[in-house]
């Protein structure tokens, strides 16, 4: 049935035909009572001549309109006319992305850009038990302003049921008018159908995540991902081949997301939509212009790319089973323990035969699991806020009972055991991080004694202390000797792997890594294991006492070795891990995430508009020889602007009382800089030969205050640093934190900081004098002053998952006016909130917390039981 120009259905009158093709066609009309223009999609006579497709196609047409969202074409109508099932559409301007790749492949950016789109608008549908069994590139729209729409909603599932034994597969169902189509017996289209598809078998939302892999294959290279010179061919292709190779220009990164969307196995591709935007979001490039990073004319856009590559594999998962191997490496066999993105934090292997882990998923609670090889799912085991440390040779768990985040890389709480059969958790030491079961059932404990992380066995018996800190600590077979990772600086991973016997005699087994985290004995002793590398922490290695060293397994991702089971099986997880800077506004129910790259470093100042001053830590690839380095570069966010623009080098520290430059100090703290955020040029600002740890501004622009490290003093004190040239002046004997934690009143008479100690002091800028303000809490942090001079503190902020409290306090007064939560909105894998800023009218937050989420995984194959 054509309908012609003037024609009408209801209240809608065609203007034209857009489209024909073998199952529909299209038409522009406009709707009479609302006088808009719309899209009109009538079915053709071959599907409206059954009843039972009619009523279907009405019960499907309904879902597709139940869809809202951005990236989904939007559903306003259905009806019948004359029999025959219609619908009615947003009307879109712009062409299909078959149209935008008949001119070959488009760029990095724009790709990923419409992957992340369409990942968005599949996992909406996908929230409401909808499939769509037929992305390609015919059904995507790119309207005007990059927007991308899928289209075909319910369409796609109702040829299923239409078998008109026709031998062909389902074309597109829009096409050019006079193309032909035809209806087939297998549902979707050759080249893009998922495995499971070609073979007929049943679908579930996975084999979307399939279909828009082979998209984001073509739109990278400009050909398909499974090419065949027939539908046999092709289908082959999908079953049987891996996809033609991506080209050289795509950041390998991007290549392993689009490999994991292709796996053959439904278990084996990204189990959600929403974890594949995540994925995509985070190997994004940027399209800023950068300037130069350092002398040898690295750019900062390629430091990006490859801290993107390093870091976005945590999150993909990536494809175990495509990842290369070379010379006599082994190739192990590698099963996916944990189905769900998660934030896993610790796994063993249990006597049993069980994999005993804790994670926290969807924004909870650390939580213990087991899972058995015959279970789909893990079994909780109701033991929350815990962490597990270890279990013994009869089971009994030793936990870190309320853990909170001391550093970045590790949490400390209550030591306590649990018996194999259960029972409710027994305390046994305060101030844990690690601990470790001995063959005969004792505890070997890290904990935090003063400024001394210390290595004990027995507990108070000291092996092994350190200013640094010590992570995963684990007794040999024999139970004679301890190995464990010396990490030498408080809050970096840096480390080595190191041995100590029960007298105290330790030695280093290999050189320093630049990240090391994970470890664990080989079978018979003879190896320690660990995992390790130079940007990112990507490779298992086997270390021997004598000092052989040996590479056993390498991927793209960042890995944490785990657990090693008795026959050789290595459990370890897959992780990402990113630091991200969220904003928060009263009024708007929406929070923002403001992150450039990949790690949000520090947020100096938010103004009452909701300009955000930060920086960023961007990855640097080592040259041969040398140490990988993350330079810190200074942002500002406005509010009327979607991107951040980059100031330049070095961490903030404040915004200059007029708002025209940034206050910037260098990595080695000793040089300050005045960065013009709009026209003009930097200029040095005088630190007097001190390093600064924190500064302001006071409101004549012509003086600092400053937490300074005079060259004969090894404290940091409170300075006032005069720019005119004359000399500083010291304001305070207290000995103050070198954190970057400074916060000026705004009438400039009260200095709100951390003494060495880490608890909140405020000093007089007048005098010197000192007052303390213990109803704050041992444990709060300054992080602004109103403008009516109440001073705002936020406590807890090391919690899991991420969540800090912020308090207003009337100093005068010592009273609590006001109290908030800040958190981010989507808290899954949210781990702790680092930095808070917030602005002088308290309307806006801004805050950087780490987000940790990733996959636990068993490799069989690696080591010979024994070994």
């Amino acid at each position: 049935m054509r309908l012609i120009p003037g024609s009408r259905l209801g209240p809608y009158e065609v203007l034209s035909v857009v489209g024909a093709g073998g199952m529909a066609e299209v038409y522009r009309a406009r709707d009479s009572r609302l006088g808009r223009e719309i899209a009109l999609k009538v079915v053709n006579e071959l599907l409206a001549s059954s009843p039972d497709l009619v009523r279907r196609f009405e019960q499907e047409a309904r879902i597709a309109g139940s869809l809202n969202h951005p990236n989904i074409v939007a559903v306003y109508d259905v009806g019948v006319h004359d029999g025959a099932p219609y619908f009615v559409t947003e009307l879109l301007e712009g062409e299909s992305m078959r149209q935008r790749l008949s001119r070959g492949r488009v760029p990095l950016g724009t790709a990923l850009d419409w992957g992340i789109q369409l990942a968005h608008g599949l996992a909406a549908a996908h929230r409401r038990g909808v499939v769509h069994r037929d992305v390609k590139p015919d059904n995507v729209f790119i309207a005007a302003g990059g927007q991308v729409k899928l289209l075909d909603f319910g369409i796609a599932k109702l040829a299923e049921e239409a078998r008109a034994g026709s031998h062909g597969m389902m074309d597109a169902t829009v096409t050019p008018a006079g193309a032909a189509t035809r209806t087939g017996s297998v549902l979707g289209t050759p080249g893009y159908m998922s495995p499971e598809q070609v073979r007929g078998e049943q679908v579930d939302s996975r084999t979307d995540t399939f279909s828009l892999g082979t998209v984001l294959h073509e739109l990278l290279s400009g050909e398909r991902a499974f090419p065949g010179a027939s539908l046999v061919e092709s289908g082959y292709a999908i079953l049987n081949q891996e996809p033609s190779p991506l080209p050289s220009t795509v950041p390998p990164a991007v290549g392993q997301v689009v490999l994991r969307c292709l796996q053959k196995e439904p278990e084996s591709r990204f189990q959600s939509a929403t974890d594949l935007a995540f994925a995509l979001e985070v190997v994004r490039s940027p399209t800023a212009p950068a300037p130069p990073l350092v002398a040898r004319r690295r750019s900062l856009v390629g430091p990006v790319l490859l801290g993107v590559a390093a870091l976005a594999a945590l999150v993909a998962a990536l494809a175990w089973r495509a990842r290369s191997f070379s010379g006599d490496t082994p190739r192990p066999e590698v099963q996916q323990v944990m189905h769900r993105l998660g934030a896993v934090r610790a796994a063993r292997f249990a006597p049993d035969g069980r994999i005993v882990f804790s994670a926290s998923f969807g924004g909870g609670p650390e939580e213990l699991f087991g899972k058995t090889s015959a279970s789909f799912e893990p079994q909780s085991l109701g033991v929350t806020n815990a962490l597990l440390l270890g279990v013994s040779s009869s089971g009994d768990l030793a936990l870190l009972l309320e853990p909170r985040f001391n550093r970045a890389f590790s949490m400390q709480g209550t030591l306590a055991r649990v018996g194999g059969v259960g029972g409710a958790p027994r305390e046994l030491v305060e101030q844990v991080e690690f601990a470790d079961w001995s063959p005969t059932g004792e505890l070997a404990v890290v904990r935090n004694v003063g400024a001394a992380s210390r290595l004990e066995f027995p507990v108070g018996k000291v092996l092994f202390q350190t200013t640094g800190w010590i992570s995963n600590p684990r007794f040999s077979p024999g139970g004679d000797r301890i190995a464990f990772l010396h990490h030498p600086f408080f809050n970096d991973d840096m480390g080595e792997a190191r041995v100590v016997d029960l007298q105290g005699l330790s030695k280093a087994l290999a050189p320093r890594w630049p990240r090391v985290l994970g470890l664990a004995w080989s079978p018979d002793g003879s190896e320690v294991l660990f995992t390790a590398g130079r940007l990112a922490r990507n490779t298992l290695l086997a270390v021997s006492e004598e000092g052989r060293t040996r590479e056993l397994y390498v991927s793209p991702a960042d890995l944490r070795l785990e657990d090693v089971a008795p026959d050789g099986t290595v459990l370890a997880t897959e992780q990402l891990e990113r630091s991200e800077l969220g904003l928060s506004s009263v009024g708007r129910p929406e929070q923002s995430t403001l992150t450039w790259g990949n790690w949000a470093n520090f947020v100096a100042r938010i103004s009452d508009e909701g300009n955000v001053l930060f920086s960023e830590s961007v990855p640097v690839a080592p040259e041969k020889g040398e140490m990988p380095t993350q330079p810190v570069w200074t942002l500002l966010r406005r509010s009327d602007r979607n991107a951040a623009q980059i100031l330049g080098p070095g961490s903030p520290l404040d915004l200059s009382p007029d708002g025209r430059s940034a206050l910037v100090a260098a990595q080695d703290r000793r040089t300050l800089t005045a960065l013009p955020i709009g026209p003009g040029q930097s200029r040095p600002l005088q630190p007097h030969g001190m390093a600064v740890g924190a500064a302001r501004w006071f409101r004549d622009g012509k003086r600092l205050l400053a937490t300074c490290q005079s060259p004969s003093d090894e404290d940091y004190h409170l300075f006032v640093l005069p720019q005119d040239g004359s000399s500083p002046t010291r304001l305070s004997d207290v000995p103050l934190t070198p954190r970057r934690i400074l916060q000026l009143s705004p009438d400039d008479r009260w200095a709100a900081t951390l003494d060495k100690n880490s608890v909140l002091v405020l000093l007089s800028t007048r005098d010197g004098s000192v007052s303390r303000l213990p109803e704050a809490g041992a444990d709060a942090v300054p992080r602004g002053w109103s403008s009516e001079g109440h001073l705002w503190v936020t406590r807890g902020g090391d919690r899991t998952p991420a969540r800090a409290r912020l308090l207003r306090f009337d100093v005068e007064h010592r009273r609590l006016l006001e109290e908030r939560t800040v958190t981010p909105t989507e808290t899954s894998g949210a781990l702790f909130i680092r930095d808070v800023a917030i602005s002088p009218d308290g309307r806006s937050v801004a805050f950087v917390y780490t987000r940790n989420l990733g996959y636990l995984y068993t490799l069989r194959g690696l080591l010979r039981p024994g070994q």
